[in-house]
């Protein structure tokens, strides 16, 4: 982390389930509908996690956003990459993480997970999560994973869920005093596709962010980094060889 700062990076932990929670007896899929005192138990302990992690960073200029859970609207029937919660347990989740954490370290931004699930579904839970929390308690920014969308004219193939300005517009307007953070957006399950033709999605994406949304977006992550993560589509191969001319195309951004 010490080496990214110095490089000038800016640096997102992502504060999930995996911070806390996996091992420790948690049936994740039954706590959705019918465990609310897990949930109980659960929270101060990842909590008093999120704390420890706090108190390590602040203050080194290493960390300058939290992101707090991941993908927290799934619908829990396809849940496979991220734990659902109702927005009322994501709220108490999200409010004390908030609280604990500017205890300790005033400086980094603190946002909520990324919703993946629209900007109508998505957006409607962003709503009810700010609804359920206490009006002095506000996260510096709502994140969404915008995937399936693009700029006007970009390939349907890429945007097969229209623009990315739904996303700005639905997301911004939950707090319309604090940025949109597109913590993911890429290219899903199309590994063979050419570099060509995901550069032009992505510089598209980019530049149409840049010239009409640029005080309204915090940060746009493409993901994934490397092939191999996930499904997602890497700037690099699996050998950390750079798909040209995407890999440059898109940095010189």
């Amino acid at each position: 982390m010490r080496q990214y700062a110095a490089a000038g990076f800016k640096q997102m932990v992502i504060l999930t389930h995996q911070t806390y929670g996996e091992g420790a007896g948690y049936h994740w899929p039954s706590m959705y509908s019918d465990n609310r005192a897990r949930w109980n138990d659960y929270i101060p302990q990842f909590v008093d996690r999120v704390r420890n992690i706090a108190q390590r960073y602040a203050g080194r200029n290493l960390v300058d956003v939290y992101q707090i859970w991941n993908e927290q609207d799934t619908p829990p029937a396809s849940a496979e990459a991220a734990v659902p919660m109702r927005p009322e347990d994501y709220a108490r989740l999200l409010t004390e993480t908030i609280r604990a954490i500017r205890a300790i370290d005033p400086v980094a931004k603190i946002i909520t997970g990324g919703h993946m699930s629209g900007p109508e579904n998505g957006g409607a839970y962003a709503r009810a999560t700010i609804a359920a929390m206490p009006s002095d308690v506000r996260p510096d920014g709502i994140a969404c994973h915008s995937y399936g969308r693009g700029a006007p004219g970009v390939s349907l193939r890429y945007s097969i869920y229209g623009l990315i300005d739904d996303d700005i517009i639905t997301y911004g307007n939950v707090l319309p005093d604090k940025p949109v953070w597109i913590t993911e957006f890429g290219v899903l399950d199309r590994p063979n596709d050419a570099p060509e033709a995901i550069s032009a999605y992505a510089t598209s994406f980019m530049r149409h962010i840049n010239n009409n949304f640029s005080r309204r977006v915090a940060a746009a992550v493409w993901y994934a980094w490397a092939d191999g993560m996930h499904n997602g589509y890497g700037l690099v191969d699996r050998n950390d060889k750079p798909k040209y001319p995407f890999y440059d195309e898109f940095l010189d951004l």
